[in-house]
């Protein structure tokens, strides 16, 4: 048998180095090799890598993480994940709000007011923060999958009745 039959893939095992903290590599990393070995003799080489990939996968979590001091190298202001959230939120809806405020510079069609760039962005940040309030309080995954496709369900029903009016109702777009 060729030694290099039991490595797992070095990638995986990069990317596991590279996001796990000092503190915990070493332990965790010999629990990594030891079920990498169960797995080459259980199923096979290929098999094994999968699995690995797996396992590494499934371990980048915050726990493991820990400080991310040491992921950046860098002494700016370290953003915890909620407020990094939080500033994805508003550039996700500022990046939507420039598409017809381009549009605008290229053809006439697209005619948006003052107003409507108010209620779209209102209507945006309000939705990215409802799910950002969901991504927080609810903590089992399935519950927040079906929260969060209620939400998005909702902002298109919303945007559509403003946009073309398919509801009738008196906010309807021309």
């Amino acid at each position: 048998m060729n030694k290099k039959e039991h490595k797992p893939l070095q990638i995986a095992l990069a990317f596991f180095n590279w996001y796990c903290h000092p503190d915990f590599r070493e332990e965790i990393e010999g629990d990594l090799m030891e079920r990498f070995n169960n797995y080459y003799l259980k199923y096979g080489y290929a098999k094994a890598n999968r699995l690995f990939i797996k396992d590494v996968l499934f371990l980048f979590r915050p726990a493991i993480i820990g400080n991310i001091y040491h992921l950046t190298h860098t002494d700016t202001m370290e953003l915890t994940h909620q407020n990094k959230r939080l500033i994805t939120i508003l550039a996700v809806a500022l990046s939507i709000l420039s598409i017809p405020l381009i549009a605008m510079g290229f053809t006439n069609e697209v005619n948006w007011s003052t107003f409507d760039f108010l209620v779209v962005g209102i209507l945006l940040i309000g939705t990215g923060l409802v799910l950002e309030f969901i991504l927080r309080k609810i903590k089992t995954l399935r519950y927040r999958i079906i929260l969060g496709i209620v939400l998005f369900v909702v902002l298109l029903m919303v945007w559509a009745e403003l946009a073309v009016g398919i509801f009738g109702t008196p906010f309807a777009g021309s």
